[in-house]
C-alpha cells in the first residue's frame, strides 16, 4: 500500500530527504516564523511510522495544548486512509495498523516520559523545553532502540537547543547534524509581513524570529542614529508637535519638539523642581512654537495635563501601555531606519544620544512580545519623550489647525 503525505516546500523538501537518508541520529533544525515546521515534523512521524514500523515514536511538545493541537490534526489528516488502527485521547497515543505507536506528551511535567523507549523523537519546538527535561527524562528514552530524533525550533537564545545546533555544525561529531530554513523560503508567510517586520523589529530579534540565528537576549534598538544626528537646532519646517514624558521621583520631565518633516527643533528637560515651575517652563515652549501637544497622562500626568489643557487647548492626552509603547518605540524604529526622523547629535543634546545608544529591550520568545526601556539604573525619558512627539507628528497631524469663530461684538 502507498501513502501520499504532503506536498513540501523546496526547503522541506530538502531538509526532509537530508534527514531520512542521512546516517544521523540527531537532526536539527533551526527555522523562521510560519516556516511549516510543525507540517514536517508530523509528516517524518509518519514516515517513519509507515515505512519504518512496527515502530514506537515519541512526540513532544513544550506544553499539552500544543501536544494535544498536534494530535488531533494528525488524526484529521489521516483518519480517511484507514491506516489507523486505535486513536485514544485519553492516554494521548495513536496505534497505526501496521503496530506503529505514536506517543503525544509534552514537556512541562517531563516526569510522564520517563521510562520510555522508543525508535524515533520529534522535539517541536525544542527551544522552547526546558534543558533538564531533555537531559533527564528525554534523551533517556532513545538510548537503547533510538534510530533518530528530529529538534525543530525557532531559536529561543542560546540554550540546549543551540548547543545541539552546534554539534550539528561540528565534524568531530558525525552522530549530529543542523539545517537552518528562514522566514524567506515558505510560502505560508506573505513576503510584505516578512518586509514589514524588518523594518519595525530591532534587528536582532528579526534575526532571530525571521532568519532562524541564535541571539543573546537584549541588544541594540535604535540604528542609523549618528546619521540622523544634526550639529545645530534646524530651522522648523511646518507644524511643531511636541510629545511630553513625565518624570517621577530621579526621573526627568522631557518636552520634545518635533517639526512636520521630522526634524527635532527644541527639547526640554529637568528634575528636581516644583511642578509648578516645570509646566510655566515647558508652557513657554508651548506658545513659543504653537504647538500641538500630546502629554503622558499616567500616574501624575492627569494632573499636569489638565493644568496644560487649561492654559493650552491644542493638548492631547497620551497613555502609555503595553500595547501602546511598543507601538510607538517601533514607529520610531522605523523612522531612524528610514532617515525619517532628524536628531541633534552627541554634543548639541548629550542626554538623548546617551539614552538612544543604552535604550535596550527583553524579549519573551513564548508569548513573542517585545519589553523596551532603559536598564537600571539609567534614564528613559528622552527616548520617550521623543517617541511621544513622532507619534504625535504622524497621528495628529490635522490636530490645531482651525479657526475660533467668535460673536461679533
Amino acid at each position: 500500500m502507498i501513502y501520499e503525505g504532503f506536498t513540501p516546500h523546496a526547503k522541506q523538501r530538502a531538509i526532509a530527504n537530508e534527514i531520512i537518508t542521512g546516517k544521523e541520529k540527531f537532526h536539527v533544525v533551526s527555522i523562521g516564523r510560519q516556516w511549516g515546521k510543525s507540517l514536517l515534523g508530523m509528516n517524518l512521524a509518519l514516515y517513519w511510522g509507515i515505512n519504518e514500523g512496527p515502530c514506537k515514536i515519541l512526540w513532544v511538545s513544550p506544553v499539552f495544548s500544543q501536544a494535544n493541537k498536534v494530535h488531533k490534526e494528525l488524526v484529521e489528516a489521516i483518519e480517511a486512509t484507514g491506516i489507523i488502527a486505535k486513536n485514544n485521547y485519553a492516554d494521548n497515543s495513536l496505534r497505526l495498523k501496521n503496530g506503529t505507536e505514536i506517543l503525544f506528551r509534552s514537556a512541562e511535567r517531563y516526569d510522564n516520559i520517563r521510562g520510555l523507549t522508543c525508535d524515533y523523537g520529534i522535539l517541536d519546538e525544542a527551544a522552547f523545553i526546558k534543558d533538564d527535561a531533555w537531559s533527564t527524562a528525554i534523551r533517556p528514552v532513545f538510548a537503547v532502540r533510538g534510530q533518530k530524533i528530529l529538534f525543530i525550533s525557532t531559536p529561543k537564545g542560546k540554550n540546549f537547543f543551540y548547543d545541539l545546533f552546534q554539534l550539528g555544525k561540528s565534524t568531530d561529531h558525525p552522530r549530529y547534524k543542523c539545517y537552518t530554513g528562514s522566514s524567506y523560503d515558505t510560502p505560508y508567510i506573505d513576503p510584505q509581513e516578512i518586509a514589514d517586520a524588518k523594518k519595525t523589529l530591532p534587528p536582532n530579534i528579526f534575526r532571530q524570529e525571521y532568519e532562524a540565528q541564535f541571539i543573546d537576549n537584549g541588544g541594540e534598538v535604535f540604528g542609523r542614529v549618528k546619521e540622523n544626528s544634526l550639529p545645530n537646532w534646524p530651522q522648523p519646517s511646518g507644524k511643531i508637535y511636541c510629545g511630553i514624558d513625565l518624570g517621577r521621583a530621579d526621573d526627568f520631565t522631557v518636552a520634545t519638539f518635533i517639526d512636520q518633516a521630522g526634524s527635532v527643533v527644541d527639547i526640554y528637560r529637568n528634575n528636581h523642581v516644583e511642578w509648578s515651575q516645570m509646566t510655566r517652563e515647558i508652557l513657554d515652549k508651548i506658545r513659543k512654537w504653537s504647538a500641538t501637544v500630546l502629554v503622558e497622562v499616567n500616574s501624575i500626568g492627569d494632573v499636569i495635563y489638565e493644568q496644560l489643557k487649561k492654559e493650552w487647548q491644542d493638548t492631547h492626552p497620551f497613555v502609555t501601555s503595553a500595547k501602546s509603547k511598543p507601538e510607538i518605540i517601533e514607529g520610531l524604529i522605523l523612522d531612524l531606519n528610514q532617515d525619517g526622523i532628524k536628531i541633534p547629535n552627541e554634543t548639541l543634546f548629550p542626554a538623548l544620544s546617551h539614552e538612544l545608544g543604552i535604550f535596550s529591550y527583553e524579549y519573551n520568545p513564548r508569548s513573542r512580545q517585545v519589553r523596551y526601556g532603559a536598564p537600571a539604573p539609567h534614564h528613559d525619558d528622552c527616548v520617550m519623550s521623543l517617541a511621544i512627539a513622532n507619534y504625535n507628528r504622524k497621528q495628529n497631524s490635522t490636530l490645531g489647525e482651525y479657526v475660533f469663530m467668535g460673536r461679533n461684538k
